[in-house]
């Protein structure tokens, strides 16, 4: 009788064991992924104590709602205010964004983001200084990706002080799992925050 009734529970585990393992969920999670090359990244040692340093991707662009991160127009803010390229919004994952924690001797920070389909207007990393107060102020853009992994875009245009490349627009397909490598320098900390 035990042997019957063990080879019963056995019998039930080995159907429970097919039915769960037909029952896993194949889908893809859409994401974008990579690998920051961080330039500098011994000046992070000294930053470290003072805020956190963030991967963020950005909604698509738009001024009306604002959002996310392109060009503003001469005079968006209010007569005499000149515009520039610059985020406008909060990131898509401001309420979860990848933190990157120092490592001595480190240079490459891998990031992984769920994203829903659709297109995105930048990709960058940001140092989030916990002693700022002005949200235009907090955080310095280390860098963003504009189509060239070996150099550094701050993806700012603010005349007459910055003038780098746009960061690229990115679209993303239902369970597209896109590689987008880019390069970041910590050094422009020094400058942001003089």
């Amino acid at each position: 009788m035990k042997n019957r009734i063990f080879g019963l529970l056995m019998a039930m585990v080995a159907i429970s064991a097919l039915l769960m393992s037909g029952c896993k969920d194949d889908k893809k999670t859409t994401k974008v992924y990579g690998t920051i090359t961080i330039d500098n990244a011994d000046t992070w040692a000294t930053w470290q104590d003072s805020g956190v340093v963030e991967v963020t991707i950005f909604p698509a662009f738009s001024l009306d709602p604002l959002a996310g991160w392109g060009a503003v127009p001469d005079g968006t803010f209010g007569p005499g205010v000149p515009g520039g390229t610059f985020a406008v919004g909060a990131p898509y994952n401001s309420q979860n964004p990848v933190i990157l924690l120092y490592k001595a001797g480190e240079s490459e920070y891998k990031y992984e983001i769920e994203v829903e389909p659709g297109t995105y207007s930048a990709l960058a990393l940001g140092f989030r200084h916990d002693g700022v107060s002005d949200p235009s102020l907090k955080t310095a853009t280390l860098g963003c990706h504009f189509g060239n992994e070996d150099a550094v875009s701050h993806g700012i245009v603010i005349a007459p002080y910055f003038n780098y490349p746009a960061p690229s627009t990115i679209t993303i397909e239902a369970e597209e799992q896109l590689e987008l490598n880019f390069k970041a320098d910590f050094n422009f900390v020094n400058l942001w925050y003089q």
